[in-house]
């Protein structure tokens, strides 16, 4: 079994000789999330449907030569098997799962059809299930960690997202579940719930636009979640977080369900009637320029 103590932790290398799988790691949040990985260490699987995969995969190799890109389709069982399997087989075994994959069909609970609905539950729950059940066998003999993003909307409504809310509520109590069986073997499993987050290429849009007070201000508008800062949070900010949670400053943290929105749901009364300050963009300016960091600095 795989025990970690703050004594033997390598600070500037939290994940170092680990393998990490990230679904859906091509692109958005998910390549965010295996960059900081990589830059701590870790050597990452990525999977998807996007044809970025293997482009991303040869950019990771870059820093950490055993990466690779599987693609999958996370709705269909068959293809997820046939992913774990081949993972299993290339990498020996997996430390670290980060089950990143989700999809939103936005529909009214009364205007939602079975098969968007179902389709949903494939890929977001169905897709989290058989990947925890995939991996766990060989993390049984040496421990681990996964790590479940979910979204605030699995535990304050916000319409309309019937069918995405119910998925990744589920996912909370799946990994609550798992974290209790499995303690014993020194595997943990923990949920963050992310706020409005920037992800895609953001960060490039917004060094693109540097100093141009006009632009940054009408881009960070649209992540105006309810932040007291009143931006929207990066995707490093979910990265970072994921960060802590599979290295071992999170040793004795299993089973939670964590919020990352800058305190959206804690003012969640706000959230569609805010009334901003008169020199509010004047904070846009000051916090969207300043919100991004690069992975280097991490």
């Amino acid at each position: 079994m795989n025990k970690s103590s703050g004594k033997h932790i390598n600070y500037d290398r939290l994940l170092e000789g680990k393998t990490a799988v990230v679904t859906s790691g091509a692109h958005g949040m998910g390549k965010y999330i295996a960059k900081v990985l990589i830059r701590h260490g870790a050597t990452c699987v990525i999977n998807g449907m996007n044809p970025e995969g293997e482009r991303t995969a040869e950019e990771f190799r870059k820093d950490a030569p055993g990466c690779f890109f599987v693609r999958c389709d996370m709705s269909d069982r068959d293809d997820t098997l046939r992913f774990i399997e081949e993972v299993n087989q290339r990498a020996g075994h997996v430390d670290i799962v980060v089950n990143n994959v989700g999809i939103n069909r936005s529909d009214f609970t009364g205007q939602v059809e079975d098969a968007r609905f179902e389709y949903t539950q494939q890929v977001n729950l169905y897709g989290t299930m058989r990947m925890v059940r995939g991996f766990l066998p060989g993390m049984k003999k040496t421990g681990g960690a996964f790590v479940h993003i979910s979204t605030i909307h699995s535990v304050v409504g916000m319409p309309p997202n019937t069918a995405y809310a119910s998925s990744k509520s589920a996912i909370n109590a799946f990994s609550g579940a798992v974290a209790a069986e499995y303690a014993a073997y020194g595997i943990r499993s923990n949920v963050i719930n992310p706020g409005g987050i920037f992800t895609g290429n953001n960060d490039e849009i917004f060094a693109e636009i540097g100093d141009d007070r006009e632009k940054l201000i009408e881009r960070g508008r649209h992540g105006d979640y309810g932040q007291p800062d009143y931006g929207g949070g990066s995707a490093y900010d979910i990265a970072n977080s994921t960060l802590f949670l599979v290295s071992g400053l999170s040793r004795h943290i299993t089973g939670a369900v964590i919020k990352v929105d800058g305190g959206t749901v804690n003012q969640a009364h706000r959230f569609y009637d805010r009334r901003l300050p008169e020199d509010s963009d004047e904070l846009w300016y000051q916090v969207m320029k300043n919100r991004f960091t690069s992975v280097e600095d991490i």
